[in-house]
């Protein structure tokens, strides 16, 4: 199956933890937290639609500066989702700049002020020199904060000293096409079938598409295309979870939003020999990262943001996350953060 996101962990599983996520034939992607990061191309950043902040901590939100700079001449909008506080920490940063040479930008920033319940949601353009546009709150049932055709995301607000949020990125189905079935029909592969996507994903399944023939061009209903030539298997889904404490209370809020994540991307901050150090400083330890991805039925898990103490020992943070992951997977296994 081909997928649908491509994740890259920008900084490999070692210094500041950014995912960035391209959504194949949408020319479009995310970020998933900003630390410090060299790994992206500008092409990279200008295909931003949104992104994610965990929480605002210098190592995951500091490269915010740079993606501004990349993208301050783009007509495209931005979306910063984050935490509680990070509507007045984001405005801050835009606002540190002299903007009076920006009056003919377009480039519109939404920033989605995560809470319990809601989303305070504030507009700021460059051509206002970023000052506020229009402000509004808006109700979220669950952990649901975007929905679309091509995915959902969702944010749970987690625990790590300070309100932090964890992300699950969810196609909401995916679209196989049977390329053996093309030639009993007279089919031509072309650019019409993006377009049957399309419609497929926006429920328009009475339409009619112009196709591609050996005979010439024709007009075929979605149903009938999408009966004849697709298969439709579960979505992929990415979860991205960073800096919480081993909690059961944050345990208990991953599991419906990132159950079953196909990739899982977890901190795993420390050897499990300091564990207690870990729980004071709101992070897990490796044994704890694996438990939690063990749990989830996670399918690949990608260890991240591992302690400068353990550079050299990675493959023993690597171990320790694979051996926790599968003592949680059986039956009986351990559910709980004292293991």
């Amino acid at each position: 199956m081909r997928p649908s996101f491509l994740p890259r962990l920008v900084n490999g599983p070692l210094f500041d933890p950014v995912v960035y996520v391209r959504i194949l034939n949408e020319r479009k992607s995310l970020l998933f937290d900003c630390g410090h990061f060299e790994g992206l191309a500008p092409r990279e950043l200008l295909s931003l639609e949104a992104v994610c902040i965990s929480h605002t901590h210098m190592d995951h939100f500091m490269g915010l500066d740079r993606v501004l700079r990349t993208i301050l001449h783009r007509d495209q909008p931005l979306t910063i989702y984050g935490p509680e506080g990070i509507t007045g920490k984001a405005l801050s940063k835009l606002r540190s700049y002299t903007w009076n040479l920006s009056s003919g930008y377009a480039l519109e920033i939404t920033i989605c002020e995560v809470l319990p319940g809601r989303m305070h949601i504030t507009r700021t353009r460059a051509d206002a020199g970023f000052d506020v546009t229009s402000r509004s709150t808006v109700p979220r049932e669950g952990a649901r904060i975007s929905e679309g055709p091509r995915y959902t995301l969702d944010a749970v607000i987690l625990e790590h000293t300070v309100p932090c949020l964890a992300y699950v990125l969810k196609e909401p189905f995916h679209l196989n096409i049977l390329k053996n079935a093309f030639a009993g029909r007279g089919y031509i592969p072309g650019a019409w079938l993006d377009t049957l996507k399309a419609h497929i994903f926006a429920g328009r399944m009475d339409e009619l598409i112009t196709v591609s023939t050996h005979g010439g061009t024709e007009k075929v209903r979605v149903s009938r295309l999408k009966e004849e030539l697709v298969i439709t298997t579960p979505g992929q889904s990415v979860a991205f979870v960073t800096d919480i404490s081993c909690s059961p209370e944050n345990i208990a809020a991953l599991k419906g939003p990132a159950h079953g994540a196909d990739m899982l991307f977890i901190e795993a901050y420390y050897l499990h020999e300091l564990k207690d150090h870990a729980a004071a400083r709101g992070h897990l330890t490796a044994r704890q990262a694996g438990m939690i991805a063990g749990m989830l039925g996670a399918g690949q898990v990608f260890p991240m943001h591992v302690s400068p103490r353990y550079h050299d020992r990675l493959g023993e943070i690597r171990a320790e996350v694979e051996a926790a992951r599968r003592e949680a997977s059986e039956p009986g296994g351990s559910t709980g953060c004292t293991l």
